[in-house]
């Protein structure tokens, strides 16, 4: 009873704190109180307020996820001021729990009950009408914008007292005012493109054999993606969308990456999921795969399309890293997506993630030939004129409007307001912003969407039915991506801004050191360790290629700001590599060799099971009475096993042990060691001197004593006969 009481006078004492209805911002209390429910959106109609709107309706479902029950839940919609500059729009959406809306709304309707009460992980469904006119406890839309909006649900808390518990806001724009006249669109339209990106979450291929065998995937998450996942969304939207508006297509460009394609051929044709435990199993998505694929050659047919670099790579960490030769492996992969597809790319297009480039990255593209880069709009420094904007010899930019951007992006709560956001009708809302209320008639807008788009099917056709219906009432006009990267530049820029932000968003550096030192390994092995067998005739550079585009998947920006999935993937390639590495070593006899003299050569067996000549280096460890020669470097054929005698001295005798292994003249190891058991009959050099000079010694000994003998003998002779 005593905590029941302690609990109840704390709740109400932040409850003193709080205004029915409105935020407890900058207390403790007040972050709890504003999470106690999630709010999730379901429906707003309409996404766009015209002349004949008379209401807006709201429904969707909210979940108690705090940590006790809440009474008597209630909503009311709140709205405030007009927003028509982009500051306000920035502001609107950089900060929405700051909002007037939120704080100090101009207009609110009357509170309608949802639930008497919802328990800890419960949820409930709710709509709300409002109606748009002039009326009391109506929203009043009497001017043209984007209005900021705010669901403000309020509740009572377990041991509280009525308080908001949740909020969602969005934007609402208003194209022409309720009971009015029709919106006049301007004289020139806005020229509106949508990059619509088919990206996987990450690379799925941890390891591509060279037999031929099955690919094996780290996961079986793109089959479901490709069947009723975000990846099917994405396509299945559009599709849908076509097939009522045969011109629904012209404002879009598809931007691609080749390693997803190519990973869905593979799936195709069958392939092996590794578990967790390591052991593999056969992967279900081979004929969604087949299918996915079909959809988007039909769709992507004569359209606009950009093919990523390889596996969507970070370029700038590549090349930061010094890995030139996987940069242009990604970046030379843009063919791979016309052949599969049957739809050539736009020539040189690169999209980088973040929306920006370092100097660096940025000359290795203009040496390759002229490139286009679609950059964030903010990140183009001393810009003028229109956009394409020459950035410099062979390298242009095109900007993407970063209004729409972040818009569209799902929000993170910079506080713990507890205010949740609708990345959809914001991006609607800036969307109408830029086509029916921007200041500059026929400005382009270039709409780059989140990289890898979570939106929900019916979040995508609102979004795509909103642009055509502009379209159709003269506001947007199709905007020709194509053309502008075919074309001539229209103005110049000084540079694209790369901050320190930027290179700390990178692949981190450990993983990208890693990328390199392997890289520098496979190198060294095409170009001065394996060659080409005249019996097997394979190519060493396709032996090894497998590995390479594994080492640029490691380099992938899906793995920016994920330490450990980086390593992981970096040390699936350094796996990869051992074992091809491992296929030649020297083979271990299993039993003592016995050496009958001082330069008996050491006999080896070296096995080589690559189907390609490798060229090794034999390496003989320092042991205590053997002293061999230089390091013997042998030619192993493909498949095949080869004796060697390495020359050596024996310095002494008796039985001891050697280790001999393979490098390659660089030094990187191959395969195991072996260590050889020997015993040594034979005398050394050392010993058979040693062994001349006590002979020689012990001979002069017995002389010595045979004179002394002799004289001594000779001696009593003389003496004998002296006396006689």
């Amino acid at each position: 009873m005593t905590t029941r009481l302690r609990r109840a006078g704390f709740a109400a004492l932040a409850a003193v704190c709080a205004v029915l209805g409105a935020p407890l911002t900058g207390q403790p209390a007040a972050a709890e109180a504003a999470t106690r429910l999630r709010v999730d959106l379901d429906q707003l109609a309409p996404r766009v307020v015209e002349s004949t709107t008379q209401s807006v309706t709201i429904s969707g479902r909210i979940t108690n996820s705090g940590d006790r029950r809440v009474d008597k839940i209630e909503v009311r919609l709140q709205r405030g001021e007009v927003l028509d500059t982009e500051a306000g729009l920035r502001a609107a959406l950089t900060e929405p729990q700051r909002t007037d809306a939120v704080s100090r709304p101009l207009v609110s309707s009357a509170f309608q009950p949802i639930t008497a009460a919802l328990d800890r992980g419960q949820s409930a469904a709710f709509t709300i009408t409002v109606p748009v006119s002039a009326e009391k406890g109506a929203l009043k839309l009497d001017k043209r914008g984007v209005y900021p909006l705010v669901l403000n649900f309020n509740g009572v808390p377990d041991y509280g007292r009525a308080e908001r518990v949740g909020a969602l806001s969005t934007l609402l724009p208003v194209l022409a005012v309720p009971g009015g006249g029709p919106a006049v669109p301007p004289a020139e339209p806005t020229q509106l493109g949508v990059l619509w990106p088919l990206i996987d979450e990450r690379p799925r291929r941890v390891e591509t054999p060279t037999d031929g065998s099955r690919t094996v995937f780290a996961d079986d998450g793109l089959a479901a993606s490709l069947s009723s996942g975000r990846l099917f969304t994405l396509v299945d939207t559009v599709r849908n969308a076509a097939a009522e508006n045969a011109s629904a297509l012209r404002s879009l460009c598809f931007v691609i990456d080749p390693d997803l394609l190519a990973t869905v051929v593979e799936m195709s044709s069958g392939y092996l999921v590794r578990a967790a435990d390591g052991s593999v199993f056969q992967g279900s998505g081979a004929r969604t795969a087949q299918l996915w694929l079909d959809r988007v050659k039909e769709l992507t047919r004569g359209q606009c399309v950009i093919a990523l670099p390889y596996a969507d790579v970070d370029l700038a960490a590549l090349s930061r890293a010094n890995t030139g030769s996987l940069v242009d492996i990604a970046l030379g992969e843009t063919a791979s997506v016309e052949a599969i597809l049957g739809t050539k790319p736009l020539t040189s297009t690169i999209w980088p993630d973040g929306g920006t480039l370092d100097s660096r990255t940025l000359a290795t593209l203009a040496a390759r030939g002229r490139t286009t880069v679609i950059a964030d709009a903010t990140r183009v420094r001393d810009a003028a004129g229109e956009f394409p904007y020459a950035l410099g010899t062979n390298l242009r930019a095109i900007p993407y409007d970063q209004l729409v951007a972040s818009s569209l992006a799902p929000k993170t709560p910079v506080d713990d307001s507890g205010v949740k956001t609708s990345s959809i009708q914001n991006g609607l809302a800036t969307l109408v912003f830029r086509g029916g209320f921007q200041t500059t008639p026929g400005q382009p807008v270039l709409v780059a969407p989140p990289r890898r788009w979570s939106a929900t099917a019916a979040e995508l056709t609102v979004f795509l039915q909103t642009m055509w219906s502009l379209e159709s009432q003269g506001f947007i006009d199709p905007l020709g991506l194509d053309g502008l990267v075919s074309g001539p530049d229209h103005g110049t820029a000084g540079a694209l801004e790369y901050s320190a932000t930027d290179s700390a968003a990178e692949v981190p550096a450990p993983a990208t050191a890693e990328i390199a030192k392997v890289d520098a390994v496979q190198r060294d092995l095409v170009e001065n360790v394996l060659f080409e067998d005249d019996t097997r005739q394979v190519d060493p550079a396709d032996l090894v290629k497998p590995m390479r585009y594994a080492l640029v998947r490691a380099g992938s920006s899906a793995w920016r700001g994920d330490p450990e999935r980086a390593k992981r993937a970096t040390s699936a390639v350094t796996d990869q590599l051992n074992a091809l590495l491992a296929q030649v070593s020297v083979t271990d006899p299993g039993r003592p060799l016995s050496l009958a003299s001082k330069d008996s050569p050491l006999p080896v067996f070296i096995t080589n099971g690559l189907p390609v000549t490798v060229r090794a280096k034999i390496n003989v460890g320092a042991t205590p009475g053997l002293k061999p020669e230089e390091a013997v470097v042998v030619r192993i054929p493909a498949k095949a096993g080869i004796p060697r005698y390495l020359p050596a001295e024996v310095t002494r005798s008796g039985r001891f042990t050697v280790t001999i292994w393979l490098t390659t003249d660089s030094g990187t190891l191959l395969g195991k060691s072996s260590r050889l058991e020997l015993n040594s009959t034979s005398y050394g050099s050392i010993t058979i001197a040693v062994t001349g000079t006590a002979a020689g010694v012990l001979v002069l000994l017995v002389g010595l004593r045979l004179v002394r003998r002799i004289r001594a003998a000779g001696r009593a002779r003389a003496a004998a006969e002296s006396d006689l």
